[in-house]
């Protein structure tokens, strides 16, 4: 039998249907980001890891409430800022295994082009996976501890009148937002630089551990100025929800010697430094 062909007409047509705009398609790109973090709408294995961290975030607030129900009146109860010192360790986890998921696999994929052929370009590229590591990221610095002090509200144990309660949840709020905005910008630029989320994990858990202890060792043993508590970022965050919640820190610690305004200027600086570096690795993009 003789093969059959047909020709098929298919001339260039217009996009007839519904144009959204550059809003929605920012909107649906942050959306499916943070989606993509948690592991929603993806296999298994991919909800082990977020799965895990938000059990080791809330179970700790879900103690801290029990503890409030069953302690009896004068007992000392943990702090709010006790709760970072409980859970950090599972935010580092987190943001070195999930932060990269964000914005390797687009550029080891390929799909970053195809977002800057449509009505996005690098700016609302970014700032959707810059805000999306954030939202993600405040899931686990913010909302337990918000739980925490509705349980202590509830139970007596919470702050004497109205404008105290709303000031320790703007306290709550901005230590946990800081948390989220320092480590996840900082991810996000060390994400950047390599398009493997292996390598991608293996340098934000490199920065923030050992760095952190390298420079430990000189603000201790060797007797450092105290400065460099400025640029260790394993320590930096920490002592600045300490000065977020009012509290006198360890005599012992450098940082405690450094005024408020230096602190805060030098996690703003690391921030900024951090946006500096995506812009810089993605500006490019849009041109090419």
């Amino acid at each position: 039998m003789s093969a059959q062909a047909q020709v098929a007409d298919r001339r260039f047509q217009h996009y007839t249907g519904e144009r959204r705009g550059a809003a929605y398609s920012f909107t649906a790109l942050l959306l499916h980001s943070i989606g993509w973090v948690l592991g929603l709408k993806r296999s298994s294995r991919y909800k082990i890891i977020p799965a895990v961290v938000l059990l080791s975030t809330y179970l700790p607030a879900a103690g801290f409430a029990i503890i409030v129900t069953i302690a009896p009146p004068g007992t000392p109860l943990p702090t709010y800022s006790d709760f970072y010192s409980v859970t950090l360790p599972a935010i580092y986890v987190f943001v070195a295994l999930t932060m990269p998921e964000l914005i390797c696999p687009d550029r080891r994929h390929g799909t970053l082009r195809m977002y800057m052929t449509s009505n996005l370009n690098p700016v609302t590229y970014l700032a959707a996976k810059v805000i999306a590591a954030w939202s993600v990221l405040a899931i686990v610095t913010v909302i337990p501890v918000v739980i925490m002090l509705l349980s202590y509200s509830l139970f007596g144990h919470g702050p004497s009148n109205v404008g105290d309660w709303f000031k320790t949840l703007a306290q709550i709020v901005g230590a946990g937002l800081e948390l989220a905005i320092f480590y996840g910008t900082i991810a996000l630029a060390i994400s950047s630089l390599t398009d493997r989320n292996s390598f991608a994990a293996a340098g934000i858990i490199l920065t923030f551990v050992l760095s952190g202890a390298a420079l430990g060792i000189l603000q201790g043993p060797l007797k450092a100025p105290d400065w460099v508590a400025l640029v260790n970022v394993n320590q930096l965050p920490s002592e600045l929800v300490l000065r977020i919640y009012q509290l006198n820190v360890p005599t012992s610690s450098t940082a405690a010697r450094l005024p408020t305004w230096e602190v805060a200027a030098a996690a703003a600086g690391w921030v900024i430094a951090g946006l500096a570096v995506l812009a810089a690795r993605y500006i490019d993009e849009g041109r090419r």
